[in-house]
């Protein structure tokens, strides 16, 4: 395009092009990637392989899973922290001690910040932390993050009716026929919410578990090893992978240890 600029001394119209011209913008570009992950019967025996097909953030996004996981934790903080002020301290309205004689310093007000009991100097304030993320940058960044962690997700068939007592020593011995030692950090990543298997493993130090539906990105990074139901690998093959330029629920939480 150009711009019209009128001249003041000829009285006559010159032609300019309009400005300079723009550098190319780099988007969140994402493409979709196949990895096979293997696949144990709950006994231990393997049964060959199974796609995890998620679409994954380009070079050009690199910060996203940071930006990602930073989001995560900062909404997790309650920002309720409070301190009072000198002036919002009860009391102070008298004279501590003399002016003179007392070979003191000179004190006019008991809540002054310099006293113990007294008001706090830019103290903390509830202030609200969070921040906001657009809905397709988690959703890639999520993707992004279990695609990098496919070399340590396992996937294994349902257990559904194979912790039914809700005892924790029943669900190690099930991961330990598959070979998981709970002495490193491990993700469950269930279908759908599983009460026996909630309260049998709840109780485990490094054992964190999540839904299809509510994939925490701290625990897939913060994990050494992912176990994920076969029917819950299907619903995040299909909610990141080829279908995932739709529009359904939101599919992701937070499950951080809040602080103030």
């Amino acid at each position: 395009m150009q711009s019209t600029f009128r001249s003041v001394y000829a009285g006559q119209t010159a032609f300019r092009p309009a400005v300079v011209s723009r550098k190319s913008l780099i988007c969140n570009a994402s493409v979709l990637k196949s990895i096979p992950v293997p696949i144990k019967s709950l006994d231990g025996a393997d049964k060959g392989t199974e796609a995890l097909a998620v679409r994954v953030a380009e070079e050009s996004a690199r910060g996203l899973v940071h930006r990602y996981l930073v989001m995560v934790q900062q909404n997790a903080r309650r920002g309720t922290a409070s301190t009072l002020t000198r002036s919002e301290v009860r009391g102070g309205g008298k004279k501590p001690y003399a002016q003179k004689g007392t070979g003191k310093a000179r004190r006019g007000s008991s809540v002054s910040p310099l006293f113990v009991g007294g008001g706090v100097v830019f103290g903390p304030k509830p202030k609200d932390w969070s921040i906001k993320m657009n809905k397709k940058e988690r959703r890639l960044a999520l993707a992004t993050a279990l695609q990098s962690a496919a070399a340590d997700v396992l996937v294994v068939e349902s257990l559904d009716g194979q912790v039914s007592d809700k005892k924790t020593k029943s669900l190690i011995a099930l991961l330990g026929k598959i070979g998981v030692s709970l002495e490193k950090k491990t993700l469950l990543i269930t279908k759908a919410y599983n009460e026996s298997v909630f309260l049998a493993g709840r109780n485990i130090e490094k054992l964190a578990i999540n839904t299809a539906d509510k994939i925490s990105v701290f625990d897939v990074l913060n994990s050494d090893k992912i176990i994920i139901e076969g029917e819950a690998l299907k619903h995040i093959n299909a909610f990141y992978g080829e279908s995932s330029e739709e529009e359904p629920a939101s599919n992701e939480a937070e499950p951080v240890p809040a602080s103030a």
